[in-house]
């Protein structure tokens, strides 16, 4: 396992060629975080500074200036791509919208669960898993109601430990479990859980990329 950056990182996504991260560069003295962003190639290993507008093209696609305005926090919220390019959004007082490929809402709700907003959610090409972290669940909502069809897990129950970061890949679910510093890996039609990745400190994301497995630990982005 190697260590590719080191520091708090906020939040990470996967571009062809590697990642872009949102990553905690200061506290001022009034507690205020200084959040800059930086690209990571997989292929040479260069790291390079980058403008908001590139972490905001990553996470909300070719029309994030619009998308950009239809959010409360740009970097709290969290996405994912749906089919004919519309984009999935859920943020911290648990409002949820889907937007058009020009960047408007074409639904608005509300995503929660025991009053918990989700803390990741992806679309594995049929429907968009969104994970909570304080009640140990992982719920599956179709994009076409935005409706619960299923949820995976929950507070009192035997399973998932803090779920952060969800990725999805073919038929399979890879759900960061921060607090076991676990990644458990789920099939979508079986719902057949393993322990697929162990660490030594807790981790909060797991993606794939350039042909490699990535994961975001306490201490760092690292390449397994």
């Amino acid at each position: 396992m190697k260590c590719i950056y080191e520091g708090k990182v906020l939040h990470m996504m996967p571009i062809p060629s590697g990642i872009v991260a949102a990553v905690l560069s200061d506290i001022t003295e009034e507690g205020k975080m200084v959040v800059e962003y930086r690209m990571i190639s997989l292929e040479t290993g260069q790291i390079q500074r980058i403008t908001n507008s590139v972490y905001l093209l990553a996470k909300f696609g070719a029309s994030h200036k619009s998308a950009e305005m239809q959010v409360a926090n740009h970097l709290t919220c969290r996405t994912c791509v749906l089919p004919d390019g519309e984009l999935f959004t859920v943020e911290e007082d648990f409002s949820a919208k889907v937007l058009d490929v020009d960047g408007f809402a074409k639904w608005v709700g509300v995503v929660k669960y025991k009053g918990e907003a989700p803390a990741d959610a992806v679309f594995d090409g049929k429907n968009i898993w969104v994970s909570f972290t304080e009640n140990n669940a992982l719920i599956r909502l179709d994009p076409a109601s935005m409706r619960e069809e299923l949820r995976i897990g929950g507070k009192g129950e035997t399973g998932f430990n803090s779920p952060v970061g969800v990725f999805a890949e073919n038929e399979e679910l890879f759900v960061s479990n921060c607090k076991s510093c676990q990644i458990w890996k789920i099939h979508t039609k079986t719902y057949e859980a393993t322990e697929y990745m162990t660490f030594e400190e807790p981790v909060y994301a797991y993606l794939k990329c350039h042909g490699r497995e990535v994961v975001l630990l306490e201490s760092g982005i690292y390449d397994v």
